[in-house]
């Protein structure tokens, strides 16, 4: 059985008025209607053609109605399912519960063994797709890192290895270009089973990264055509840099930023009405006296959760970055400091999707236990999200009066049976095992309890004959792209 633990929040927050989202939607359609986005794509820019949009063939700008894009993004879906390989592990977004992701894709890692940092490989995904599997907190799988020892196929060896190493749905942001995408949609109807299937319950998503300030990227945007014509879910993050990519605010990093998502979602229900798409941006700051790319600050936290509440003025789900990734070292003030606020902002906004878990050093590095200590930050914030319970037994006013004054409330059955549902935080506070104290160190833990799932889970497998397929198609991959 999957093990699944979203986030249901019965607590909710708003960083934007009704009137302050009306206003970035008007500026974002002026944007689109007098300004454009850059389509360096052939067909693309075909489809905008056949369908009214004003486009200059020859600087590959688009310039859109806002009746087109109106009427485009009412064929989105606003709920949808997210397939896994079994059931029990689909994702519905209803726009009540929040699905959490490990971030991805990284280059580098710290050796699971020897603690040495190396360039990524597809051993390195398949190992924390496994760990994923094991965790609740861990709804979908991004892979982590990239599988370096593949060559031009690496994207696809990546999906393949997260297929066969977690049963929960997986989101790739690396397999682009439309000869690839075709690749992939015949790596999703092997698992799936079927073309049908997998238009019902996709075991894959993608993301794709728009280019700032108000362009897509070629292979991004063609890939993007062939899944949505395939029934794969796909979504489109804007990164924009407030003082270089975008305006130095975060009103004006939105604008660009959703001007970005919103014009590559219009395509896709061009191409395919009624295309499972979603939204994401996430806003960074240029350092004014370095230069330097700085995430861990509170624009960008607040412009994460602002951007939760486009995507649903839009009436597409949103899929927002969450937990810090500036920091150099796992377990570190600066790693909790920002894991505190990001982590838990999202989900107050009510983000469908969020994505962030196990990467440091923007999103560059896998230190593998990472993983581990935002999983702990995930669970404090699934009970801060729930709020609290003031149902009659828990106010217990008969234990009360039954213990009365100076009395305790070791003895009372109401005691043994709740105090077992306060969830407690392992790694701070460890039980003691049988073979003796934890260790001392937090990161220690950590890394103790990444080793223990290796060692123990097994991930429900793939049957050999849909692992063959995979193969099958990863050879005919690696004949077609070199």
């Amino acid at each position: 059985m999957a093990n699944l633990e979203p986030l249901r929040p019965n607590l909710h927050l708003d960083v934007l008025s009704s009137e302050q989202v009306s206003a970035i939607r008007a500026a974002t359609l002026d944007v689109l209607e007098h300004v454009g986005v850059c389509f360096p794509s052939e067909k693309a820019l075909s489809v905008f053609e056949d369908h009214g949009a004003d486009v200059d063939r020859e600087s590959h700008i688009v310039r859109l109605s806002p009746d087109l894009v109106t009427e485009a993004m009412r064929e989105a879906p606003r709920s949808y399912v997210l397939g896994g390989r079994t059931g029990d592990a689909d994702l519905l977004l209803d726009g009540k519960t929040c699905y959490l992701a490990t971030d991805g894709c990284g280059v580098e890692t710290l050796d699971f063994e020897t603690g040495e940092r190396r360039t990524s490989c597809k051993d390195d995904v398949a190992r924390m797709a496994r760990v994923s599997d094991f965790l609740g907190s861990i709804s979908f799988y991004w892979p982590m890192v990239s599988a370096q020892d593949h060559g031009k196929t690496a994207p696809l060896h990546e999906l393949e290895a997260s297929f066969r190493n977690t049963v929960k749905h997986v989101q790739t942001e690396t397999v682009m270009g439309p000869r690839p995408a075709q690749y992939a949609v015949r790596m999703g109807e092997a698992v799936a089973g079927s073309a049908k299937t997998m238009r019902q319950r996709p075991p894959f998503s993608v993301l794709i990264c728009t280019i700032a300030p108000l362009a897509q990227d070629k292979e991004g945007i063609e890939a993007g055509m062939v899944y949505a014509e395939a029934g794969i879910p796909v979504g489109f993050m804007a990164m924009p840099n407030m003082g270089a990519t975008a305006p130095a605010t975060p009103g004006g990093a939105l604008v660009v930023g959703n001007a970005e998502v919103v014009s590559a979602m219009v395509l896709m229900q061009l191409v395919a009405p009624g295309a499972p798409v979603f939204h994401s941006i996430l806003a960074s700051v240029m350092h004014p006296h370095t230069a330097e790319y700085v995430v861990g600050i509170p624009h960008k936290y607040l412009c994460n959760a602002a951007a939760v509440q486009l995507a649903h003025d839009w009436g597409v789900p949103a899929l927002a970055g969450a937990f810090g990734m500036d920091a150099e070292e796992p377990g570190s003030w600066q790693q909790g400091r920002d894991n505190a606020y990001t982590a838990l902002l999202v989900p107050l906004a009510g983000a469908d999707l969020i994505t962030g878990s196990g990467l440091l050093e923007a999103s560059t590095l896998l230190v593998p236990e990472q993983i581990i200590l935002d999983d702990e930050v995930y669970h404090i914030n699934r009970v801060l999200l729930n709020g609290l319970d003031t149902d009659g037994e828990s106010l217990a006013l008969d234990v009360i009066s039954d213990v009365g004054p100076k009395g305790h409330f070791l003895a009372q059955n109401h005691t043994r049976q709740r105090l077992r549902d306060i969830w407690i935080p392992t790694l701070t506070h460890p039980r003691p095992g049988p073979g003796g104290p934890p260790p001392e160190d937090l990161q220690e833990r950590a890394r103790a309890e990444l080793e223990r799932i290796l060692t123990d889970h097994e991930p429900e497998p793939l049957s050999e004959t849909i692992q063959q397929e995979l193969r099958t198609i990863l050879a005919a991959a690696a004949r077609d792209l070199g």
